[in-house]
């Protein structure tokens, strides 16, 4: 059946609401300089690979297809590294450790990324990020591969058909090569069918993006593209690309519930806005008990965990509410922060009372 219009304008504003909650446009910001620092080992890494495995058209097809995807300038400069770091670091295994390690920071900043968008309560250590970043890896070098292959077999030529089908290919394989991420990266208990929805976004958002960027590049002078004009216009791309890659986690997490900021009906599995609100109404009974006995006049004794107890006179005041919803008019409901209020009116102000 499909979703009423009210329906579909309350999902998309909660999914406005999680973008500005989570501050998406710093995130993208923040993977783009990871992203930055990690093309050029990311390539190497693949480049020798398909030296040491490939031939030599499939070394060609790779650093063709890498010059076509950036600007002039920056590809020229990054083909030029990686062919001069051909031979020495594919035969190095403290440069192709030290490759690695630049390559799996992208990694470990996305997966750090979609963590706070789900706001997961697992433990994200460094370990998890690392052993999460290298499955990921993996995925993405085959990938790239594939793209290599695809550029050898499908070349770009004036064809609107032949273009159409690289397109498609294109956005076929980042749906293979995003599924992964979108599944392991969030650290909650996801489903496949979860985890669709915002890889089919980024697949299809990337290839757009791609496309008009390509398509600004065709009717640019070359003459202007310089090494700096060509390393912003990169640091663009990866911005607006890591944008659409954790939009795609934002519609994940609000279509299946898992934020903590809103709650809504989930559309593909997640949880249930009656868990939500169950969790929340218990923490809003054992606050107000407190409030009730904190009135009394009790002295307030507080403990964190197993260290030496810390003993408050009674407040002045004691008072439990409940934040704002998501939106005004109640479209959304997310239910709001449950607070506790404790204030102490010492001297003067106290003698007042």
């Amino acid at each position: 059946m499909l979703p009423t219009r009210d329906r579909v304008v309350t999902l998309a504003r909660a999914i406005v609401h999680e973008v500005r909650a989570e501050n998406l446009t710093f995130m993208a910001g923040s993977i783009a300089y990871h992203a930055f620092l990690s093309l050029l080992p990311i390539l190497v890494l693949v480049l020798a690979a398909i030296s040491t495995f490939g031939d030599q058209s499939l070394v060609d097809a790779f650093l063709r297809l890498t010059q076509s995807v950036l600007t002039r300038g920056a590809g020229e400069v990054i083909v030029d590294e990686l062919s001069a770091t051909r031979g020495s670091l594919s035969a190095s295994i403290i440069g192709g450790a030290v490759l690695i390690w630049g390559t799996l920071r992208i990694f470990r900043g996305l997966d750090q990324a979609f963590s706070d968008i789900y706001e997961s309560e697992a433990e994200n250590t460094f370990l998890d990020q690392v052993g999460d970043g290298v499955v990921v890896l993996g995925t993405f070098a085959v990938a790239i591969l594939g793209g290599v292959v695809v550029n050898s077999v499908f070349p770009a030529t004036g064809d609107p058909l032949l273009s159409l089908v690289r397109r498609l290919l294109f956005v076929g394989g980042l749906v293979v090569t995003f599924l992964p991420m979108y599944y392991i990266f969030p650290d909650s208990d996801v489903t496949v069918r979860e985890i669709v929805p915002g890889v089919v976004l980024a697949a299809v958002g990337l290839t757009l993006f791609e496309s008009v960027f390509q398509f600004y590049l065709s009717y640019r002078n070359p003459d202007e593209a310089g090494v700096v004009t060509g390393i912003v216009l990169l640091l663009t791309w990866l911005y607006f690309s890591g944008l659409v890659i954790l939009l795609g986690a934002v519609v994940n997490a609000v279509l299946a519930n898992r934020s903590a900021d809103v709650n809504v009906d989930p559309v593909f599995g997640g949880v249930t806005p009656t868990e939500k609100r169950a969790e929340r109404d218990r923490l809003l009974r054992q606050l107000r008990q407190l409030q009730a006995r904190l009135g009394d006049g009790r002295r307030l004794s507080v403990a964190v965990d197993d260290d030496d107890a810390v003993v408050l006179d009674a407040p002045t005041d004691a008072e439990v509410s409940i934040g704002d919803s998501a939106f005004a008019d109640g479209a959304v409901q997310s239910d709001g922060d449950v607070e506790l209020r404790l204030r102490w009116r010492t001297g003067a102000d106290a003698d007042d009372q």
